[in-house]
């Protein structure tokens, strides 16, 4: 999955910060919760196990492979083209061509026991199930009520029919700029009185 590249806060976004705090900080801080809710939106979208399960087989995958590299390479016999790849290796990090040699045996334990535990978690009930609870509006909230708190403002998740609370009007802020349409006042002050 190739990187997102950040977006930019529009001016009504920035003026419905500034509404709240008139603060530099407070913008950077919203702005950065924005991108990050942007970032779990599209994985929420895409699949978050489906995006989990991709990332074990990746891990499994290249795990298994350097650690079968780093037993050829531990093998005593000199003809090993790997044992002097990784003795090269050693000269240029160490200077002396064997540490690389007797350090890679903890490695390549280690990365035979991830593969295998990769492997496992791969057949993890919750990563085989489509529909799951949205990360993006929890994560946000979480970094929602620090900000408030590092800012000292008055949180409060009250809606009524004309006048909704700073931190509800962020939330739905935060995710029309992540992608979300589906957030309302009414969804915003749920998630914001769920306890965590």
């Amino acid at each position: 999955m190739c990187a997102m590249r950040r977006k930019p806060l529009s001016p009504s976004f920035q003026k419905l910060i500034r509404t709240v705090k008139d603060s530099d900080e407070l913008v950077t801080h919203i702005a950065n919760i924005a991108e990050r809710y942007r970032r779990e939106h599209a994985l929420d979208e895409q699949g978050r196990a489906h995006s989990v399960r991709h990332a074990l087989r990746a891990l499994q995958k290249h795990a298994e492979t350097l650690s079968d590299w780093l037993r050829a390479a531990q093998k005593e016999n000199a003809s090993v083209p790997e044992r002097d790849a990784l003795a090269k290796v050693s000269m240029a990090l160490h200077g002396v061509p064997g540490r690389a040699v007797a350090e890679s045996a903890a490695i390549q334990s280690w990365l035979a026991q991830t593969g295998k535990t990769a492997a496992r978690c791969l057949r993890d009930p919750e990563l085989q199930t489509r529909k799951a609870t949205p990360a993006a509006p929890s994560i946000a909230v979480e970094a929602l009520r620090a900000t408030f708190e590092h800012h000292k403002l008055k949180w409060s998740a009250a809606v009524s029919r004309v006048k909704q609370a700073d931190a509800v009007r962020l939330l739905c802020a935060i995710a029309k700029h992540g992608g979300d349409d589906s957030m309302t006042p009414q969804l915003a002050r749920q998630w914001l009185l769920v306890k965590r």
